[in-house]
């Protein structure tokens, strides 16, 4: 619209580079014609105000020129010839028709860039080039322009609509491209658009405060400034929105919740509204930045959906980092379930997060028209939701899997953890059935069970590896000595085990590492290889066995790693591990239902055991599983592999005056001395003992 003078005076006091491009080419002008040289329409006194800054000028120049060709206007110098006759020669009409034509300079742009050379349209091919200069691209052509550069050297040109029409088809193409690429593609290839956005538009601090202010990305810091309004009903904004489409088919579903926002309500309202909106912007900004698919929302609980795993785990993640680095309300930071804890890396609103993927039905609400989708996937991800706490992020292993391997380069290598198979809900159908002649309704239950998974982002995180198990150091008589690593100097988010109906499996909280130590066992299978034929099913067997073992014992052993057959176990002491192996070698001669012959039952498993400090222990990059370094793991590996088939050996190293005496594990076990080794790579020799049931 037109404002008067009084507007201009108050909000406009200084006129710079970036206010040309910040509000000439938005507005095009801001006042009306008066008989005085100070009401001259904006975008003249802007221009003339920059003549220092031939880009910023040029660029006005080229969008009124475009302005005005589009309108029908014969003559494409028509703001060369006003910028020199103004205020001396113009009738009144011919300023009433600049004024006008300057208004719909920026649509008329935008108009040319975003349709007339739609690469769709026109068959131009897609354009690989991903890297910053095509965000930078699509936010001038959201913003009505070109880059200085190119509008410069149009306005040199004597062929300026030539070359602009080149420049528009360039823009345009990369555009496209840009909407080829998934989410978390564009996000890890182009760049933050707010970065594009401070680097081209917003003036140095010292030119113009209020306008650096306006565009700054903050939304780290008071959340006044988020991307979905500074992009709300822009054209390239409204052409993204008109190809995004609800997903379909198999389908990430994700259901978040704010711990203690009951808590919050009652004791600071006024502060807990103010979080709410801090939450909501900061969620429907990430979901944006990752296609997400909002469904419905109820309190402070989003429920959406994603077409790939990928995205909604990057959403996710982002969202975690957003939250812990909002500016939160004083009422909410004072609040138990809300208040700074820098050493676990909470503060503020503790979301967590359940995500599952994979078939739905949906279909469109009558009444809102947004699409409702059911399923087994929404009950999944809503029972994984269930079993979070404030702040962590929790999805199925079938998710993870079918992202793991994107992790590293998209996802910004978050921490993952096994957190162990879980009962998550049954289900009970009736089955209708006549004995004895009368009518009667039986019940079918269905048990839901999945192994989940636990992310969290690389900086929010506790390094375990720092935290558990033994370094090396050098005592006054130049001994090497093991010292226990101190963890309370390790700050990340840690959580306790879920609340899920039941745990089925151990986790990765189950793992040992007490005073850092820790007794490590390998199990090798023999014979399987010579039966390929029947290898797959008989694997699949024995591994029930060596689990269903390893649970039986309290506390139950836990599985490291598993790998064509081979198993690398972890237990608290040895004698744990001894018994385990008895049993495991007794069941296998016993006979194991299932198995496909021919197999030697008797001599099926090696079993190699050893116990001491390890150097450091942490999860799995990409099973999440805990994973043991130091010497003991090669070590005790070398003593399986020195085992007879069917044996279960203890290995004792003989270092620091340890003697080759037989360790006690009880009356019920025999333990006889196989004799003195040098195992190969290791450096120290090697009592092996074999181990029977007496």
């Amino acid at each position: 619209g037109i404002f008067d003078d009084s507007y201009m005076n108050i909000r406009q006091p200084r006129v710079s580079s970036a206010n040309v491009q910040e509000r000439g080419l938005e507005r095009g002008y801001s006042g009306r014609r008066t008989s005085n040289a100070e009401s001259v329409p904006y975008y003249r006194r802007a221009s003339d105000a920059c003549n220092s800054y031939g880009a910023a000028t040029s660029i006005g120049m080229n969008l009124y020129r475009g302005s005005s060709q589009d309108a029908g206007d014969p003559n494409p110098h028509r703001m060369s010839q006003m910028s020199m006759n103004y205020g001396n020669s113009q009738s009144e009409q011919q300023k009433r028709n600049s004024i006008e034509n300057a208004g719909s300079a920026p649509l008329g742009n935008r108009r040319r860039i975003s349709v007339e050379h739609d690469p769709r349209k026109s068959g131009l091919g897609h354009n690989n080039n991903t890297g910053p200069a095509q965000k930078n691209i699509v936010n001038n052509t959201g913003r009505g322009g070109d880059s200085g550069q190119n509008s410069a050297s149009r306005a040199k040109s004597p062929n300026s609509s030539h070359s602009s029409k080149s420049s528009s088809m360039k823009m345009s193409t990369m555009s496209s491209s840009a909407k080829q690429n998934p989410s978390w593609f564009t996000e890890q290839h182009s760049g933050s658009t707010d970065h594009v956005q401070n680097q081209n538009i917003v003036p140095h601090k010292d030119k113009d405060l209020r306008s650096s202010r306006r565009y700054q990305d903050e939304d780290d810091k008071t959340m006044t400034t988020m991307m979905t309004k500074d992009q709300a009903l822009r054209p390239s904004a409204m052409i993204k929105a008109k190809d995004m489409s609800s997903p379909t088919g198999d389908v990430t579903i994700v259901f978040t919740d704010v711990r203690g926002s009951t808590l919050f309500w009652e004791t600071c309202p006024t502060d807990m509204k103010k979080a709410t909106d801090i939450h909501d912007i900061i969620m429907r900004q990430c979901y944006t930045n990752h296609s997400g698919y909002e469904i419905t929302t109820e309190g402070d609980s989003f429920n959406l959906a994603f077409q790939h795993p990928v995205d909604a785990l990057a959403f996710a993640l982002q969202a975690q980092q957003k939250l812990y680095k909002a500016d939160w309300p004083e009422g909410i930071l004072k609040h138990p379930e809300g208040k700074d804890e820098p050493t676990l890396k909470f503060r503020g609103f503790r979301v967590r997060f359940g995500i599952h993927h994979g078939p739905t039905t949906s279909r469109i609400h009558e009444m809102t028209g947004r699409t409702l989708y059911t399923g087994e996937a929404v009950k999944i991800a809503k029972a994984v939701e269930g079993m979070c706490h404030g702040g962590q992020i929790l999805t199925t292993v079938e998710t993870w899997k079918a992202v793991s391997g994107m992790a590293e380069r998209y996802l910004g290598r978050p921490q993952v953890l096994d957190c162990g198979e879980h009962l998550l809900f049954e289900s009970k159908s009736a089955s209708p059935g006549k004995p004895g002649g009368y009518t009667t309704t039986r019940y079918t239950t269905t048990r839901y069970t999945r192994r989940v998974m636990q992310l969290v982002p690389s900086e929010l995180a506790f390094d375990f590896f720092e935290a558990r198990g033994r370094r090396d150091v050098l005592s006054e008589d130049g001994k090497m000595e093991y010292e226990i690593k101190d963890a309370s100097s390790v700050t990340g988010r840690l959580f306790p085990p879920l609340t899920s109906k039941r745990q089925l499996t151990t986790c990765f909280l189950n793992a040992p590492y007490a005073n850092g130590r820790v007794t490590i066992c390998f199990v090798y299978t023999v014979g399987l290889d010579e039966n390929p034929d029947t290898k797959t099913k008989n694997l699949g067997v024995l591994a029930k066995s060596v689990r269903k073992k390893m649970l039986v014992l309290n506390p139950p052993g836990y599985e490291c790693q598993e790998d064509n057959g081979c198993w690398m176990l972890a237990f608290d002491r040895m004698a744990h591990a001894v018994t385990f192996g008895i049993q495991l070698k007794a069941a296998m001669q016993a006979g194991v239902e299932d198995l496909m012959a021919p197999v030697d039952c008797d001599n099926m498993f090696k079993v190699g055991i050893l116990s001491g400090p390890f150097t450091s222990m942490g999860p799995h990059k990409t099973t999440g599983m805990a994973d043991y370094f130091g010497p003991i793991v090669n070590r005790a590996a070398r003593v399986a592999s020195n085992c007879e088939p069917g044996q279960v050996c203890v290995g004792i190293p003989l270092s620091n005056g340890v003697t080759a005496d037989p360790p006690d594990f009880g009356p019920s076990i025999d333990v006889n001395l196989q004799g003195i080794k040098r195992l190969k790579g290791i450096t120290i020799d090697m009592a092996i003992f074999a181990c029977s049931k007496n």
